[in-house]
């Protein structure tokens, strides 16, 4: 098993790229991040936003530090470079170019995309698998976490039978949004995926699970226009797998993943703050005409049961917009405070696991 202690999975667009500019060194070697590869925002010399300045970006944040990385298949978030690094064909001759050729000074752990040919072969996954292997000492593989025990297996096996000796694999169990579904089954499911990872387990690093129960509308969900409290279940679904598997933890960092999109104009300020528990939410809104985010921000300050600084970025700016001076005030920016505070909190959970034992 790895020493981290949490996974965080993030798109690579500006909120939560600016979140992880702001992790200290100390938490930052505590967690592996996976990032979901997306186009840059459009520009007149780029129209469909470049990949590679999300890479340039990536960069700066991870310096030499390990990170596993992805590719966006949302039509939302790709752009004809990104289709063209999923292609097949070659053992995924571009991803490979990509990979070792271009970005070979940056510490990727690579993510191994399957794709099974008509008749059923797996030939191209395993060319990849052969050679990425050989130039490197981890490679990552994300699955639905509703796979049965057999189809994990099967998928498992095209990669595992051609990783090279000194190379280990993250098997990333994927739930996406659960918040609608009930905590007990999701459990059940996880662990039925988590069966089907055992008799690899020489192979692998660590099975990760991940999910979101961030809500797409905080204040229906809370129920109070001003300040309001919601649960969220990642930590239940964590402790109830690690009760029969020992699952790594990893989730989308306070991020919601059912693609609403903002109608401009239309949002609330907000401060979102994770409870140290893990369990739940505390928010404070006011209209952009009642104080806005320095409103919310005095009001999160002088909320002491729900709010404790932690030594954090994000402690940094709620302060600062609180003394009637906040560096940011658009959503985006509160997302990437929210995300701070909430990775922190992550890493102080798992933590106090080791410390338990």
């Amino acid at each position: 098993m790895s020493e981290f202690v949490y996974f965080p999975i993030i798109k690579t667009r500006d909120g939560e790229l600016r979140c992880f500019e702001h992790i200290n060194d100390d938490d930052f070697s505590k967690i592996l991040p996976i990032y979901e590869l997306t186009k840059s925002r459009k520009t007149k010399k780029a129209p469909d936003g470049d990949i590679y300045r999300r890479m340039k970006q990536i960069a700066e944040i991870q310096k030499k530090r390990p990170f596993i990385l992805d590719l966006s298949t949302n039509e939302k978030y790709i752009n004809p470079q990104i289709e063209q690094l999923l292609s097949e064909h070659n053992g995924f001759k571009e991803w490979q170019y990509f990979l070792f050729d271009l970005h070979c000074d940056l510490n990727i752990i690579p993510m191994v995309h399957l794709y099974e040919d008509d008749d059923g072969n797996f030939e191209d996954v395993e060319e990849f698998v052969r050679s990425a292997s050989a130039r490197t000492n981890c490679l990552a593989v994300r699955l639905p976490y509703d796979l049965s025990d057999e189809e994990i297996e099967y998928y498992l096996t095209p990669i595992t039978s051609n990783l090279n000796e000194n190379c280990k694999l993250y098997v990333i169990l994927d739930a996406e949004f659960v918040r609608k579904k009930a905590i007990n089954d999701v459990v059940d499911t996880f662990l039925e995926a988590c069966s089907g990872t055992e008799s690899f387990a020489d192979k692998i690093e660590d099975v990760v699970m991940l999910c979101s129960s961030f809500p797409s509308n905080v204040a229906q969900t809370g129920g109070e226009d001003i300040a309001g409290e919601f649960r969220i279940c990642e930590e239940d679904i964590y402790q109830g797998i690690s009760e029969e598997f020992p699952i790594k933890y990893g989730d989308y960092a306070s991020i919601n993943t059912e693609q609403i999109e903002m109608k401009g104009g239309t949002f609330v300020p907000r401060i979102d703050i994770a409870s140290l528990d893990g369990k739940s939410f505390t928010y404070k809104r006011y209209r952009r005409n009642n104080g806005g985010y320095v409103r919310a921000a005095e009001h999160t300050v002088r909320d002491t049961t729900s709010y404790k600084p932690l030594g954090v970025w994000a402690d940094e700016e709620i302060q600062a917009a609180a003394n009637d001076n906040p560096s940011g005030i658009s959503p985006a920016f509160w997302i990437s405070v929210r995300m701070n505070y909430y990775i922190k909190s992550r890493i102080l959970l798992r933590e106090s696991d080791d410390s338990s034992f």
